[in-house]
């Protein structure tokens, strides 16, 4: 029961963190890279040249930006418990893109594990598995379980924002 609640809790600081990010924004947005840095700093604050994060300035939604802290403190979770980070010499990297889909604009993350242990497809899905696939709304998750490490992309339609508001 100690590990459920520890791992509830977790989660809800993962959103809190989210929150707080959205409420120094006013609500109207927040960094993809600070939603990154928010979610990875407590696995990597020790050694930062573990984890390598690239990408264009992208202000979330609020409705994106939750889900999608909550998807990389999973992500994170499960590569310091099975993954890159579970290992001294684990490398991290979290890139993301803003292109095109047919009619939609779309941002595409992607996590890249290395130098951890062996991967291998889950027997089983858990909760969360199912956070990963299903919690930010209108994404395509992929999850590629290879020998070197999880590769996980994900791509969801990304609406114009007001950037004057979200400055």
């Amino acid at each position: 029961m100690a590990e459920r609640v520890a791992v509830f809790d977790d989660r809800l600081a993962a959103l809190a963190s989210c929150h707080a990010l959205l409420v120094q924004a006013d609500w109207t947005g927040a960094e993809l890279a600070a939603i990154v840095a928010s979610q990875l700093d407590p696995y990597v604050s020790e050694n930062p040249d573990r984890l390598m994060t690239r990408g264009p300035p992208v202000v979330l939604p609020p409705d994106l930006a939750t889900p999608f802290g909550l998807v990389l403190h999973e992500l994170a979770t499960n590569a310091a418990k099975y993954g890159c980070l579970s290992y001294p010499a684990g490398m991290l990297a979290v890139t993301w893109t803003l292109g095109e889909n047919d009619a939609d604009r779309i941002v595409r993350v992607l996590w890249t594990e290395a130098g951890g242990p062996a991967v291998a497809k889950p027997a089983s899905v858990g909760l969360g598995s199912r956070l990963i696939d299903g919690a930010i709304p209108n994404a395509r998750v992929t999850r590629e379980f290879r020998p070197e490490g999880l590769v996980c992309t994900i791509e969801v339609p990304f609406p114009e924002l007001d950037t004057a508001a979200a400055e």
